[in-house]
């Protein structure tokens, strides 16, 4: 890749940066809670991050339940298991042991930051020490709970990486609130719609994925804006999942908004 090419791709991401990254969009996306609901964003944020795998309806579905029978405030959790509340791998059970587990976090540590910064897990190279502190404090780490809050390693973390972008970074849609934490160390978190444009352009290989494939992604963003790597997820997975882009050239190009600009067309 030249650098003519990287800086036509510099150029439209800052332009889908100005197009997408405000809240006006965020109703696509498991952020919409931390910012929607009154409570702990903190909170909120992690559990909307930590339950968004699956199709957004579900998620959505799914942890509208979850906050108006739980609570938003990790220190009054109901913390009871409930029938209607289960989620793909998480049984009711799962469910409620993750409530008492941040009930019991928070009234320990305050907050989940306090628990990272106990760990030293202030940085993205540690933060598996944070997850391995957390998950000291359940008492039976179920199949459910295991995938729900895995310890990172070869795998691409997706979940745990776009919550710290939304508590690193600050901007209209990002929270900022982890002042402790440096943002050009955050991984660029890595869905399907990142995946697939990294591989259009040559950044991975087709069908790459795991801790890798993140890696690779992440040092590209880098050597487009080496002080803020995850600025632009947000907005690049909007452009796929509110103008289905496939990030290569095909018959949804012609009826695209971004098509005279797009470095995919």
């Amino acid at each position: 890749m030249t650098e003519n090419s990287k800086d036509e791709i510099y150029k439209f991401l800052e332009y889908l940066y100005k197009y997408y990254n405000n809240k006006e969009y965020i109703f696509s996306d498991p952020i919409r809670f931390p910012h929607e609901i009154a409570g702990n964003v903190e909170f909120i944020a992690f559990t909307a991050a930590s339950f968004a795998y699956g199709n957004m309806k579900a998620i959505q579905g799914f942890l509208y339940k979850y906050f108006e029978y739980a609570g938003s405030d990790p220190f009054k959790l109901n913390t009871q298991p409930s029938d209607k509340l289960y989620y793909r791998f998480q049984t009711k059970d799962d469910v409620a042991s993750y409530s008492s587990l941040m009930k019991r976090v928070y009234e320990e540590y305050g907050s989940l930051f306090n628990l990272f910064k106990k760990a030293d897990a202030l940085s993205v190279e540690n933060i598996h020490k944070g997850i391995i502190l957390l998950r000291s404090h359940i008492d039976n780490i179920t199949n459910g709970l295991n995938f729900l809050l895995p310890v990172p390693g070869k795998s691409a973390s997706k979940r745990l990486y776009m919550f710290l972008r939304w508590m690193v970074r600050h901007d209209d849609v990002d929270f900022g609130l982890w002042d402790g934490f440096n943002k050009q160390s955050l991984y660029m978190p890595t869905d399907t719609h990142i995946l697939r444009m990294s591989a259009n352009l040559g950044i991975i290989g087709d069908n790459e994925k795991g801790k890798n494939a993140v890696i690779k992604v992440t040092d590209f963003f880098k050597s487009l804006n080496m002080e803020d790597p995850a600025k632009y997820d947000f907005s690049l997975t909007r452009l796929g999942i509110i103008s289905d882009c496939q990030y290569s050239r095909n018959d949804i190009c012609e009826r695209c908004v971004h098509k005279k600009v797009c470095i995919f067309h």
